[in-house]
């Protein structure tokens, strides 16, 4: 029985290797293709100070835990908390391929199928997680646009008509993508039970406020996690962001990165944080400088600990 068990998977089990065998001389291609990318931020670290460095280093595992207590709250029953930890650190290894944030959507959908979560409701808790983590930061980043009215010149005197028209013309090609996409039948029908599943859990949340207000506290201290890594990189370079200028970047470049289609937003969240530095008044080489290094902390970091992450969960067939 168990021969015949064996022979009846072996196809599919054959596949997933052959795919993740691709995926990962994808990796590599990608990691040895950004080489100088990669070898600009060494250089950033080797020039940095070691006490920061190491803080700043440190505070990134420190927060890779909030994100799997956000998905047991969620979830609303047991999951193994750190298999869900390491499908999040997976989602920072592998995930990375995949644009956007989607690498870590997926990667936590997987393994939340795994463990026994019906894949409309992993979905769910997914983006229901990202949803409330863009909500703090845009309220966040409103509160210092009202507050720091100097901030908020410098930013609207800073865009082009050129910037506009780009950003206008990217956001129509996404909207006309998900349209497209939405008219496939087979799509159509997972985006509706997709969409019941999140009405059915945004309601819940709002008659449980508790439980909301512990997945906001969440979101907001994964956000002053990485005001902290960034003014933290400043400071291992000799400069001193000030907790609105880090807002104001951060926000910005992780708008310019989940809008980009490449893996993991790379330049466009280093593109969005050195340009915002650059307007609210830093020099250019020294916006550059902390954007790679915070880069290099939150991106480059768990590459490969994110690659055994996946290995090790895709052999206990968790992800």
């Amino acid at each position: 029985m168990k021969q015949i068990l064996k022979s009846e998977h072996w196809p599919h089990l054959k596949r997933r290797a052959v795919l993740e065998l691709l995926g990962l001389i994808a990796l590599i291609i990608f990691v040895i293709s950004e080489w100088e990318l990669i070898d600009s931020s060494l250089f950033a670290i080797r020039n940095g100070d070691l006490l920061y460095l190491m803080v700043a280093f440190a505070l990134w595992w420190l927060m890779l835990p909030l994100t799997a207590i956000s998905y047991k709250i969620l979830c609303d029953r047991k999951i193994p908390f750190l298999s869900t930890v390491l499908a999040h650190l997976a989602g920072a290894g592998p995930g990375r391929i995949i644009p956007g944030g989607l690498g870590h959507i997926s990667m936590g959908v997987f393994h939340l199928k795994k463990v026994g979560v019906p894949v409309h409701k992993a979905v769910v808790v997914s983006l229901t997680n990202n949803v409330l983590g863009v909500i703090m930061n845009v309220l966040v980043f409103m509160f210092v646009i009202f507050y720091q009215p100097d901030i908020r010149d410098s930013i609207f005197s800073s865009i082009s008509t050129k910037s506009l028209l780009f950003l206008g013309l990217l956001l129509i090609g996404i909207l006309v993508l998900c349209v497209w996409l939405y008219h496939f039948r087979k799509i159509q029908k997972s985006v509706k039970k997709v969409e019941k599943q999140f009405v059915k859990l945004s309601v819940k949340l709002l008659k449980q406020p508790k439980k909301l207000a512990s997945l906001l506290l969440i979101a907001l201290i994964i956000l002053i996690g990485n005001i902290l890594l960034l003014q933290l990189s400043g400071d291992a370079l000799g400069l001193s962001i000030t907790t609105s200028d880090a807002v104001i970047a951060l926000s910005i470049g992780v708008l310019v990165g989940g809008l980009l289609p490449t893996p993991g937003g790379l330049f466009g969240v280093e593109a969005g944080i050195a340009t915002s530095l650059s307007i609210l008044g830093f020099g250019s080489q020294e916006a550059v400088s902390v954007a790679l290094l915070y880069r290099t902390i939150t991106y480059w970091q768990p590459l490969i600990p994110g690659t055994i992450a996946y290995l090790y969960l895709r052999e206990r067939r968790l992800i």
